[in-house]
């Protein structure tokens, strides 16, 4: 399987990465949903089928991160997330795979149908668990975690920050921006004015965004919020945006120097509801809407960066335009 990312930019080959899921994901046009939100053109981006094992959009990001981590030849990743995280079960899931002994520290959040699920399937793929009080506590436990690891394998761990978003893993998304381009210029869909995308741990967005800025399309990044502000700081996440763009330089000098405020990247607030992963009526009206639709998404994420399409589709404000959602849940 060829990388869109080095198939444009050759450089970026060195870059290391282990195949993980199964690229392209298709694109599918939502005709019925189109016509009951009014809206001319509307396509999803099924990244719900991004592996064989459990999709969603942490596989481009884990395929970057992993793949470092076995070029340095670590023997266990430490992946920090709340109790019911998607992001520790696709870790612990493609960790195990690899070879790598995954341990995984847990923050609280409120109750979900998934999380006892994720749970399970964190236990079943041989994670080791670590409950903490606190996003403070989990750095602080992940940091000892890293030297107990150490000492007792004489290489530190792997870390993986929260949601995968640090340089190397957002580049995941940075070359999901490139697939689509792909598939846009072999005439899969025309070339979205809107890309609708949950923003939580920002890395999905920004890589978008990057990637998009990056091969000159005009689309614009939608990234609807779905964990408090103060979860995502906006220092954070410009200095990673740098940080990917310097890495990609590195490997190929070809690559564009995007900057962040080169980007069309707009942060979209008023969805996010009372707290991270508690129900809207926005969010349980998009998940029924798409249920209907062959659409499967929940709650927490998805169906709050759906609810923000259908708010500006009510409002007018896609008339005339192409959207597209991208559909960053598991299906599998």
């Amino acid at each position: 399987m060829t990388l869109p990312l080095r198939d444009r930019f050759p450089g970026t080959k060195n870059l290391a990465h282990v195949p993980l899921g199964c690229f392209p994901t298709p694109v599918e046009p939502a005709p019925e949903l189109a016509r009951l939100l009014g809206v001319p053109s509307l396509f999803v981006k099924r990244d719900d089928l991004s592996g064989l094992v459990y999709g969603g959009n942490k596989v481009r990001k884990l395929e970057f991160l992993l793949g470092q981590a076995l070029a340095e030849g670590r023997r266990a990743a430490i992946a920090f997330g709340a109790v019911g995280s998607n992001h520790v079960r696709a870790t612990a899931v493609y960790g195990a795979q690899l070879g790598l002994q995954v341990h995984a520290v847990l923050a609280p959040q409120p109750s979900t149908p998934y999380l006892e699920a994720n749970l399970r399937a964190d236990r079943a793929a041989g994670a080791t668990l670590y409950f903490v009080e606190s996003y403070a506590q989990a750095l602080a436990r992940g940091a000892e975690l890293r030297d107990e690891i150490a000492a007792r394998d004489g290489i530190e761990p792997f870390v993986i920050p929260f949601g995968g978003t640090n340089a190397r893993g957002i580049i995941g998304f940075v070359n999901a921006a490139m697939e689509l381009a792909g598939q846009i210029e072999t005439g899969a869909l025309p070339e979205p004015d809107l890309i609708y995308v949950p923003y939580g741990s920002t890395g999905t967005a920004s890589g978008l965004a990057i990637g998009l800025a990056a091969v000159g399309l005009r689309t614009s990044t939608i990234g609807v919020r779905v964990v408090p502000a103060e979860s995502t700081n906006p220092v954070r996440t410009r200095r990673v945006m740098e940080e990917a763009v310097a890495l990609l330089r590195e490997f190929d000098a070809g690559f564009p120097a995007v900057k962040p405020e080169d980007v069309a990247l707009e942060v979209r607030d008023g969805f996010l509801g009372a707290e991270y992963a508690v129900a809207t009526a926005e969010s349980l009206e998009a998940v029924a809407l798409a249920e209907a639709n062959n659409i499967h998404l929940e709650t927490t994420y998805t169906g709050k960066a759906l609810a923000a399409l259908v708010a500006d589709a009510r409002a007018g404000k896609l008339a005339g335009k192409t959207a597209l959602f991208w559909n960053t849940h598991n299906s599998r």
